[in-house]
């Protein structure tokens, strides 16, 4: 099992923010109670950059992933593209269910295709319910499952990843209500990060085991 070692990457002046990923409410929360689909809080501090402010460039820590994969350099650096976006992603989700849906500032720097669809109608079903996301979703186990390069453009590139969460870390609720003690439970999700535009999103998230593996 290869690692990849948890580093500072620096991004370009005009990849100011970091790309996406997304797992939809709805699929997590009809395979385990009270739960959405979020993605894990980064352990770094949110970042709001002004979108105008694209001078300066800035560093966000890869975290430590694992993988079987023998990855040249080329696959190396979409790998860390892609984990930028993951927590990116992250952070947003969390950001944006813990406001009960209604904090949607900038959600396509870090989601797009289905993903970002998935987050737009999750943030409508909670606001619409009164409802919000009491704690967070972590992350941990991150192991890179595959690396498609395209031969014909970079805008072709994916990433898929595999990690998990606690998902009894987290609970939809009402808005007046506060995160209920519940059975520790942890699930494997697959996200796939794809470079669009010359910036890595999260494109798709699913429901890879109700248990991580």
């Amino acid at each position: 099992m290869r690692t990849g070692s948890s580093r500072p990457y620096r991004r370009p002046a005009q990849v100011f923010v970091a790309v996406f990923c997304a797992l939809s409410l709805v699929s997590v929360v009809g395979c385990a109670d009270n739960s959405p689909v979020a993605a894990p809080t980064s352990t770094l501090p949110a970042q709001h950059p002004d979108a105008s402010s694209t001078d300066d460039p800035a560093e966000v820590a890869i975290p430590d992933y694992e993988t079987d994969l023998d990855l040249d350099q080329e696959e190396k650096k979409a790998v860390e593209g892609a984990l930028v976006a993951f927590i990116g992603y992250i952070d947003t989700i969390n950001r944006v269910f813990s406001s009960g849906g209604k904090d949607l500032n900038d959600i396509e720097n870090y989601a797009a295709a289905d993903s970002l669809e998935s987050l737009r109608q999750s943030a409508n079903d909670l606001e619409k319910d009164g409802q919000y996301m009491a704690g967070v979703y972590d992350y941990y186990n991150i192991r890179v499952q595959d690396v498609g390069i395209s031969s014909n453009t970079s805008d072709k590139h994916t990433v898929k990843i595999l990690f998990c969460s606690h998902d009894s870390k987290h609970a939809v609720v009402d808005k007046d209500e506060s995160m209920p003690n519940q059975p520790k439970t942890s699930l494997t999700i697959l996200q796939t990060a794809s470079k669009l535009n010359g910036k890595w999103k999260i494109s798709n998230q699913e429901l890879w085991s109700k248990k991580c593996e």
